[in-house]
């Protein structure tokens, strides 16, 4: 390998390591930094924000929030904060 071709490669690696680590993400910019996605029966999808133990259960088209829960300790009941009509759960 020659000195411009090494000088080059050099170069070409430290430029994309610099705009690597300038560039955030769009979940940090947000900040939905630790927020856990997980899926429930029926389609449903919820997410568990680590921060503040609250639970958040959306319907099958992620349109509308159907529950906000509270996780006060592990192994406990999941208290709900807000939450809208059973039926519309169940659906």
């Amino acid at each position: 390998m020659n000195k411009i071709t090494l000088f080059l490669v050099i170069v070409i690696g430290a430029l994309s390591f610099c705009l690597g680590t300038t560039k955030q993400s769009k979940a940090q910019d947000k900040n939905f930094t630790g927020i856990i996605p997980f899926v429930i029966s029926n389609d449903r999808v919820g997410f568990f924000d680590q921060s503040n133990g609250r639970v958040y259960i959306y319907d099958n088209h992620i349109s509308q929030c159907l529950f906000i829960g509270q996780i006060q300790s592990l192994g406990q009941p999941v208290n709900a904060v807000s939450s809208n009509p059973v039926s519309t759960i169940n659906q």
